[in-house]
């Protein structure tokens, strides 16, 4: 009888504890554009580009660099996604690299319609360019503000930093994009 009325208790618990279900994107893509400043220059105050007359001219990263990428994936759960795609980055004169991402994000508010996530990025290159084997890590934290049924803008905070060869590079900076998902009743717009 007890195992009757604790397995009546956790159905009526789980079973119609919740009202409605959290809602979840399905398959998203989203593209992005970003731009930033090198850290690195403003923290080292450029002291290593003149000051070696024994080294040739070297590329150094500028100190403002920009890019876009484009990632889909699925959300499967209300407060986690995975996603993978393409980003290219400028940082100065032939070093435009493309990278292959993967990146998971994590939802929070989700019921509020608007929710705020953080996106956390590695990359690898694949093309060639002036360095070989770049690769990067970033953190983004962004907020999703609903336009209609399937779409998103979203915009935030980037920190990011790269391996170009030799050199380590971070950057922060602002990016913008848009996110387009599958699941029409995701966000304010498509619930009736």
């Amino acid at each position: 009888m007890k195992k009757l009325s604790l397995l009546l208790l956790l159905v009526s618990i789980f079973g119609f504890g919740q009202t409605e279900k959290r809602p979840i994107q399905g398959f998203y893509f989203s593209p992005e554009v970003s731009a930033g400043f090198n850290l690195s220059n403003i923290i080292q105050g450029n002291r290593d580009r003149d000051n070696n007359p024994y080294n040739p001219p070297v590329n150094y990263p500028n100190d403002f660099s920009y890019g876009i990428s484009a990632v889909t994936g699925f959300n499967f759960i209300p407060n986690l996604s995975l996603g993978g795609g393409l980003k290219y980055t400028y940082t100065t004169d032939n070093f435009h690299i493309v990278y292959g991402i993967i990146q998971p994000k994590i939802l929070f508010n989700v019921d509020d319609g608007e929710p705020v996530f953080i996106d956390l990025t590695y990359g690898f290159q694949l093309n060639k360019s002036v360095v070989e084997n770049s690769d990067l890590f970033g953190i983004k934290v962004g907020k999703l503000v609903s336009h209609s049924k399937r779409l998103s803008q979203q915009g935030g905070l980037y920190f990011e930093g790269q391996q170009l060869g030799n050199t380590g590079v971070t950057f922060v900076g602002l990016f913008y994009g848009l996110t387009i998902f599958s699941n029409k009743n995701y966000n304010e717009y498509g619930k009736d």
